[in-house]
């Protein structure tokens, strides 16, 4: 069959997508003078109240509205919620100033610095570090941040950001065009062996029109781009910062964000404070000024126990956790429960590129035998959303009804049905079997994942009831990597998380990470999504997408689990934004 896939896990996050996303990265090339464009602007170059209505045109035709203006009371964040609620401890209108927030990180990073990680530990320090660009908001669109307004020319190939006045780094040098250009120039020099290139795609260079106006020019349009400096390694950069420190600057970072270094004692803990000095020109939250804390304290803390263990204690103000024991956390009334259900991760099923994986029938037969909701309640702990959908909830494009009209619900007859169809029958010890060969393979789960564990258990038991025998083998990801590029396997399970359409090119595009698909047709609908700006069309051309993956069966989607934390009663305004970034900015501590 033709058919090869990416498969990505949690824990290879970032580093994993960055080797996949830049293929088409070019040498590096001067740009011409900016043709009719398109434009996209902030409501004003101060800091807003609310996201505001943004119209995006070229040639008189709309690009793309951001979402109606709402009064700043009710500026939803984009993760929710503490039982209930938009944000724990409720919205932090009136909130206290001040204080320590105790938190943990699971790894030290191996570096603050854009332009030398993708680590998704080192990232999630960056995102309150560095300011960007553009941040995407509620409505799955990038909005104004550092920029206050951008054109985009009309072959796409050309993108004009205008760099907001007065904005200065933790050292008191100036946020200006010129430390854009020099920021991203870092990223695309070949010397700097950056990570974080490949996630720039197509584009070639970066020219500084004027003080404040930055252009971007690319061999060909790349949608993610928005998305891809929205995240922690599109962060701005201090020159003067870097020049001093040199390859020092990775654990002297200066930034432009909420938080600047404090402290950074290694194998303990890396400590950031506010930043007095910070303008806060985001719309998404409930916050339009500097921090109302004082100081983010992170404690390097590997284990997830003992990570719950310190916040019982009284240790940590907020921790992750074992969605087993949520329930009984959520009966203490010194704790609260935050839950971001628009993740944007996504468990599934994946295949080798190998008989009887070749055959429709067979996929689409162990997709008809996936009881989701029975994974999601048991495996989830009911912390999770059933998805038919061979994208994450909480990625722009996805929409339930695709699923519904082109997915596997979970259906034994249909499973049955295909099996017949395609010429298996009945063999020894109640096996199907199909010329002599009995349907019997092996799934691979990765280790230190009880969720994964359970929902292949189940699956495992619903299949042999229709004549599959799936045995399990519980593997470490570093030893089960290697086997899936190789091809050593029979079907896996799998988690990725990135929170753009683009994931189904690093997942799907021929030849795949796994090297285990190349599908011409499907890798026509991809090119055409991920050189698409018009967001609207863009969506459209990922709905396509998303049909052809299921008509294909290339996977068998299963759940988007739930982003959960647990909290102190007196933590407030703890939420995540669009792409799944805890906004400490908007975060407090009350008494």
């Amino acid at each position: 069959m033709s058919m090869e896939r990416v498969s990505i896990s949690r824990r290879q996050l970032l580093a994993f997508a960055a080797s996949m996303a830049g293929g088409a990265i070019l040498t590096a090339c001067g740009g011409g003078t900016a043709p009719a464009a398109t434009t996209a602007a902030s409501a004003s170059s101060a800091p807003a109240t609310a996201l505001a209505n943004t119209p995006v045109t070229a040639g008189g035709t709309p690009l793309s509205t951001f979402a109606t203006a709402v009064p700043a009371t009710s500026a939803p964040a984009a993760g929710s919620a503490a039982a209930g609620s938009s944000a724990a401890g409720g919205t932090p209108q009136a909130a206290a100033t001040g204080g320590t927030m105790h938190l943990a990180t699971s790894a030290e990073p191996d570096a603050l610095d854009p332009a030398k990680t993708i680590q998704l530990n080192a990232d999630s320090f960056n995102d309150n570090l560095y300011d960007r660009l553009v941040f995407i908001g509620p409505d799955r669109l990038p909005h104004p941040w550092l920029s206050e307004k951008w054109d985009i020319s009309q072959d796409g190939k050309q993108i004009t950001f205008t760099i907001r006045k007065g904005i200065k780094f933790h050292d008191g040098t100036d946020l200006d065009g010129a430390a854009v250009k020099f920021s991203f120039d870092r990223i695309l020099d070949p010397a700097t062996a950056s990570p974080a290139k490949a996630q720039m795609g197509t584009l070639q260079s970066v020219d500084l029109v004027d003080p404040v106006t930055v252009r971007f020019n690319f061999s060909a349009p790349y949608a993610p781009f928005f998305t891809n400096v929205s995240l922690g390694y599109g962060g701005i950069v201090s020159p003067t910062a870097v020049k001093k420190s040199g390859d020092a600057f990775g654990h002297n970072p200066v930034g432009s964000g909420p938080f600047k270094l404090k402290e950074w004692v290694t194998g303990q803990r890396i400590t950031l404070e506010r930043y007095a000095d910070y303008k806060n020109f985001r719309t998404d939250g409930t916050n339009t000024g500097t921090a109302y804390l004082d100081v983010l304290e992170f404690k390097i803390i590997a284990d997830t126990a003992t990570r719950l263990a310190a916040l019982q204690s009284g240790e940590l103000d907020v921790s992750d956790v074992d969605v087993q024991q949520i329930d009984k956390i959520k009966s203490d009334p010194k704790y609260q429960i935050v839950i971001w259900k628009d993740a944007t991760d996504m468990d599934f099923f994946e295949y080798a590129n190998k008989e009887p994986f070749t055959d429709l029938a067979v996929r689409q037969a162990i997709a008809y035998s996936i009881d989701r909701d029975s994974i999601v309640k048991s495996a989830w702990n009911g912390y999770a959303t059933a998805n038919l959908n061979p994208q994450p909830v909480g990625v722009a494009g996805w929409d339930a009804a695709i699923g519904q009209q082109y997915g596997y619900a979970f259906n034994l007859d249909k499973a049955k049905k295909v099996l017949a169809d395609g010429g298996y029958t009945p063999g020894p010890n109640s096996i199907l079997q199909k010329n002599g060969k009995p349907l019997a393979f092996t799934m691979l789960v990765y280790s230190n994942s009880p969720p994964a564990k359970t929902a292949a258990e189940i699956v495992q038991a619903t299949l042999q009831t229709i004549g599959i025998k799936m045995d399990i083998q519980i593997i470490e990801f570093g030893a089960e990597q290697p086997l899936l590029s190789a091809g050593k396997f029979d079907l896996d399970f799998m988690r990725w998380t990135w929170p753009d359409p683009v994931i189904e090119s690093l997942l799907f595009k021929s030849p795949g990470w796994t090297k285990q698909l190349s599908d011409p047709d499907l890798d026509k609908l991809l090119a055409v999504a991920d050189t698409t700006l018009d967001p609207e069309k863009r969506v459209a051309a990922n709905h396509e997408i998303q049909k052809y993956i299921l008509q294909k069966a290339y996977i068998a989607p299963i759940a988007t689990d739930w982003i959960i934390r647990a909290a102190r009663a007196n933590v407030k305004g703890y939420a995540w934004d669009a792409i799944g970034y805890p906004r400490y900015v908007n975060m407090s501590l009350g008494k």
